[in-house]
């Protein structure tokens, strides 16, 4: 096999605006979006670099590939990869550079000829990329984007990731969210607003359960606190040792997770399935962000 990694984006100056590109057209692995930006005073914190990138949008002739936040892209790639996103030279110092480093990926692993995005003709694939000016907290702030191609695979499937923002339903219980039917579902992504208040055990998202043609179907009842315990399994936690660094994010996040064991044997098959959705129990009446993974056939 052969691959190709190029440049899309190369040291475009930070504004705000959205960056579109034409992806290439051979199988995609995955692209490689980078923000670098230099301290404007002492230390950036993640949700401060993350917070001037908005959204990422992957789309082919106008359908969905790709679509969420740059929060959910993070989480997303603790998901995959099974360990935080690279956030670079964690010290106080001001001017220092900082670099913030998001997968954007195309297949639950890299290189991988088997589950990749299928070749395309030239334009039909493109990249958008939400971004906000680096003001504040960083300055001289610089956008990158590579591509790795997979030369000559063929792949039988791709991820697809899409988020969508479920508003707050007025009231705390139950909160039934239809989701997409015809795929494979590899996680939900799931994304509070907020965490317990002090002296509370009170989450925004207390219980999670999946119903299947309204049976329940791998995850009968899922409690925040337990689903929280599960982020271990996905590598998440605290991974530097700079006061503003200690909680690491997703800490908003937990999954539902059909891939516990990365081999897809426990994958949530829709097909021909009549009513798939996700009923959340709301411990706070806030909006939640939720994010679909799917295996999409090639």
């Amino acid at each position: 096999m052969e691959f190709i990694r190029s440049n899309l984006i190369l040291d475009r100056t930070s504004a705000t605006e959205v960056i579109e590109r034409d992806l290439p057209t051979n199988p995609i692995s995955h692209l490689i979006l980078t923000l670098s930006c230099c301290q404007a005073t002492d230390e950036i914190t993640l949700a401060e670099a993350l917070a001037f990138i908005n959204t990422v949008e992957v789309t082919r002739s106008g359908v969905t590939i790709l679509s969420m936040q740059s929060e959910d892209l993070h989480a997303l790639n603790c998901y995959l990869y099974r360990q935080p996103p690279i956030f670079n030279h964690a010290v106080t110092t001001a001017t220092a550079t900082r670099t913030l480093g998001l997968i954007i990926p195309f297949g639950r692993k890299i290189f991988d000829p088997a589950e990749c995005f299928p070749a395309t003709k030239k334009g039909d694939l493109t990249v958008r990329i939400n971004t906000t000016v680096i003001a504040t907290s960083a300055i001289t702030g610089i956008y990158s984007l590579e591509s790795v191609e997979l030369v000559g695979a063929t792949p039988g499937s791709y991820l697809k990731s899409t988020m969508m923002t479920v508003v707050a339903p007025g009231a705390t219980g139950d909160n039934d969210i239809e989701l997409p039917i015809g795929n494979k579902i590899v996680a939900l992504q799931i994304r509070r607003t907020s965490g317990p208040a002090d002296t509370t055990h009170v989450y925004g998202v207390a219980n999670v359960r999946v119903l299947v043609d309204n049976k329940e179907y791998g995850y009968a009842s899922a409690r925040a606190q337990c689903l929280e315990a599960d982020k271990i399994f996905r590598g998440c936690g605290a991974k530097m040792s700079m006061l503003l660094q200690q909680d690491v994010l997703p800490i908003l996040t937990f999954w539902i997770d059909y891939d516990p064991t990365g081999d897809g044997q426990w994958l949530l098959d829709t097909a021909g399935k009549s009513s798939v959705k996700v009923r959340l129990n709301m411990g706070v009446n806030e909006a939640t962000y939720l994010t679909v993974l799917e295996l999409v056939a090639a």
